[in-house]
């Protein structure tokens, strides 16, 4: 399973269980227990910290896409 589809499917589990998160709260989720699970629960601070970096860049590439998108439909 992909990244993207278990941040599709944890979107719908929290609507289910009643919690609402935005896509980027959804991935640092998901790339979170991920990572617990990787390291069995021992994880270490600077994995944590790597993760958010990670998450953080997918977001900046997230918002990017999108603007260029609304700029491409807007000229259209």
């Amino acid at each position: 399973m992909t990244h993207e589809e278990k941040v599709n499917y944890m979107k719908i589990a929290a609507g289910i269980a009643g919690y609402g998160f935005d896509k980027k709260g959804l991935d640092m989720l998901v790339s979170m227990y991920d990572l617990v699970l990787e390291k069995k629960g021992e994880t270490d601070l600077h994995s944590i910290v790597k993760v958010e970096c990670v998450v953080e860049e997918r977001e900046k590439e997230r918002v990017e896409a999108k603007k260029l998108k609304e700029k491409s439909d807007s000229t259209s």
